[in-house]
């Protein structure tokens, strides 16, 4: 991106945020994202170049505040790039959420919506992270821990995240202390990452690149195990090469947490994917189950399982689950909960939910769990569930633009939406949880 601090100047009234956590402002009919601001406000403002078709502008000035911006606590905040809303108020991130939501799924999705319920706000907006992922980078003396400039390679030296709890932190402080000490490693890092329960408190470290020699590596992790809270660290090779992918992780200690997800205990190893706000999550079950009703006999088919969480806990009340993930370590984990949590009629499939779903008859299913990446549902998975006809559908997003493309293609199959929910799982970022309730609607006589 060209130098805006050389760029002519102008004024735009910031009319809303927009996902990304953008301020969106006009230059006559021109479009501008920036950085930083908030609705109502007005700024002047560099603009530069497009990316991806729009321009993006700095903020030189603030000429009138909005009540809702206020200081944000992160030294660090606007060159990461982890979070986007921390110089609003908590509870207008709410209401922007919910704003930038209903904009998404009205003008993406183009549809009638009903009325979305005030999103639900996390219990703490600081300091809910579970896991977070460092960048390591080699600096004038040793190598340091950070995280890099948003949009760019270049390292900002930062062991301490405010979204990240105390215990973390320390662990990271720790962390930091030893790696600035090293003049050299006995492997490539590329980052580290940690993982923790909620539960017990148990930490993983793991950290990601690639070695030669695992003696010598196996003698550089042992000391961090004695970390306070940590009980594993380990390395997944990560790099260009196949063989290094397919290589097994080298472990010293345990290679998993426990956790609790309201009556099951969960096995959750390191390579499984893992919730990073629990409490919200726990809370997205629980209205999951609160919309559902009785579960009892009912046969439930969950897609993007990972490790079963919310199938499980459906199992537990009396469903005929089946989870179909293509993650052998969350299955595998999956598995070694549902024994754990003593939980029966669960069936594990692994494979592709569009494969999977291609061998289903129609009616075979009364209710299907989505729970998608960013990317949401390919549209073969949108064909197949308009084929079988599962009387009710609940989906889970993470990605508003993608939820509104999918739910548009649902309703086109003969869904209608029933109800939305937000959650609120990562505060101070403009990111958001979404759970949508969906039923097969009767056809027009």
């Amino acid at each position: 991106m060209s130098d805006t601090s050389r760029s002519p100047s102008s004024e735009v009234l910031v009319e809303k945020l927009v996902p990304g956590g953008y301020a969106l402002g006009r230059i006559g009919p021109q479009v501008v994202f920036v950085p930083g601001g908030v609705p109502g406000e007005r700024l002047r403002i560099s603009v530069g170049p497009k990316v991806h078709g729009v321009h993006h502008g700095k903020i030189r000035q603030i000429l009138a505040s909005s009540p809702d911006r206020v200081e944000a606590p992160c030294s660090i905040y606007g060159q990461c790039g982890g979070c986007q809303l921390q110089h609003i108020r908590y509870d207008a991130q709410l209401m922007q959420k919910k704003l930038m939501l209903g904009d998404a799924l009205g003008r993406i999705g183009k549809m009638a919506i009903p009325e979305i319920e005030s999103v639900w706000p996390s219990p703490q907006p600081f300091g809910y992270r579970r896991t977070i992922r460092f960048a390591v980078f080699k600096g004038a003396s040793g190598f340091h821990l950070g995280f890099y400039q948003a949009g760019t390679h270049r390292g900002i030296d930062a062991h301490a995240c405010l979204l990240i709890p105390e215990h973390l932190q320390q662990i990271a402080a720790k962390l930091a202390n030893v790696l600035v000490s090293c003049s050299a490693l006995p492997m490539y890092v590329e980052h580290i990452e940690l993982r923790s329960s909620i539960t017990t408190n148990e930490v993983l470290i793991v950290f990601h690149g690639t070695y030669k020699k695992v003696e010598k590596v196996q003698a550089f992790l042992e000391p961090f195990r004695r970390f306070p809270d940590v009980v594993g660290c380990m390395v997944q090779r990560s790099g260009p090469k196949s063989e290094q992918r397919r290589t097994e992780p080298l472990v010293v200690g345990q290679d998993y947490v426990t956790e609790r997800f309201g009556e099951l205990t969960l096995h959750v190893g390191f390579q499984s994917f893992m919730q990073t706000n629990w409490p919200v999550y726990e809370a997205i079950g629980k209205t999951l189950k609160d919309w559902l009703g009785d579960p009892q006999g009912r046969h439930v088919l969950e897609l993007y399982a990972r490790t079963g969480a919310l199938g499980m806990s459906l199992a537990r009340h009396g469903a005929f689950v089946t989870l179909v993930e293509s993650n052998p370590c969350a299955l595998a984990d999956a598995k070694q909960s549902m024994a754990l949590s003593r939980v029966a009629r669960c069936t594990f499939k692994r494979q592709a939910g569009e494969k999977f779903l291609t061998s289903v008859k129609q009616g075979a299913y009364e209710i299907v769990l989505l729970d998608p990446p960013r990317t949401g549902l390919s549209a073969t998975v949108t064909q197949e569930l308009g084929r079988i006809k599962p009387d009710r559908i609940f989906y889970i997003s993470c990605d508003m633009a993608t939820l509104a493309r999918d739910l548009s293609r649902l309703v086109d199959s003969g869904y209608g939406i029933v109800r939305i929910q937000p959650f609120d799982m990562f505060p101070q970022t403009a990111h958001l949880e979404t759970l949508v309730e969906l039923r097969m609607q009767p056809p027009h006589q």
